[in-house]
């Protein structure tokens, strides 16, 4: 009863924001929160997603107060390798 060994290293990916909850979806992707008015909003949010000049894809977002967001962020070659 007492020979195993059940400590395990619990890691929550999860965020209760103002608006909702986010939750992390994929291994590979990362979490950024930025103002919607910032230089990195307008490279996440454009055409052709960039952040730290590598192609991303963002795969959600959620509003956690006034202008700020929190967006989970997958690189493109990632996001490829999963679903093309």
């Amino acid at each position: 009863m007492f020979n195993k060994d059940f400590s395990k290293t619990i890691v929550s990916n999860h965020v209760n924001a103002v608006s909702g909850n986010i939750t992390k979806t994929y291994p590979k992707s990362y979490f950024k929160r930025f103002h919607l008015k910032s230089t990195l909003a307008e490279t996440l949010l454009s055409d052709e997603p960039r952040c730290c000049r590598e192609k991303v894809q963002v795969i959600q977002m959620v509003i956690c107060g006034d202008m700020e967001v929190i967006a989970e962020i997958m690189n493109q070659d990632d996001y490829n390798e999963l679903f093309l």
